[in-house]
């Protein structure tokens, strides 16, 4: 039988592995989903106490344009989905380590944010499908898109019915073609 002095090393050789191999991870990370990173995470924590503390109709003042249940999504140039996506690759990243829970609600308020400041184009919606499993047999969920593309909160158009949507779409400089 090992000893506990043995485990403990063991457990200790294993976390340092792990730690490696997330700095490894992290380094192979673009410049700019790194930069995003550091700021969605306490971004997170502020939407997270936002939540608890705030009444939603403050809330959804930040959120963008009001569409009500229409499911409207904004047009977006490949650019400006790309840099979406590396939006919402750091938020999920950051919203894996954070201490408090950063569920998908959080997520989306920090993708609007994020998306607002950047000046990218986003619809953030809200949705509801039947689930036996939950305790009112619903189930809610969150998500953003910024054309067809996947913000955060994933491809939840087809699974959930759309029951509140916020748009933003920034003025475009020059002609449009």
């Amino acid at each position: 039988m090992p000893s506990q002095h043995a485990a403990s090393q063991s457990r200790s050789i294993s976390n340092f592995a792990i730690l490696q191999r997330k700095a490894r991870t992290w380094l192979r990370r673009p410049r700019s989903e790194k930069a995003w990173f550091l700021v969605a995470y306490p971004l997170l924590g502020l939407a997270r106490f936002s939540l608890l503390l705030l009444p939603f109709r403050t809330i959804a003042r930040t959120l963008g344009q009001d569409q009500k249940a229409v499911m409207f999504v904004p047009l977006a140039t490949p650019a400006e989905m790309r840099g979406a996506l590396a939006i919402g690759r750091a938020i999920r990243m950051a919203a894996e380590y954070t201490p408090w829970e950063s569920k998908c609600l959080a997520q989306a308020m920090v993708a609007a944010v994020l998306l607002r400041i950047k000046g990218l184009p986003y619809g953030l919606y809200f949705g509801v499908r039947k689930d036996p499993a939950a305790a009112n047999g619903m189930a809610a969920h969150a998500w953003v898109c910024t054309g067809p593309a996947a913000v955060t909160g994933g491809r939840s158009f087809g699974q959930f019915a759309v029951v509140g949507c916020f748009i933003y779409q920034p003025a475009r400089r020059g002609k449009l073609t």
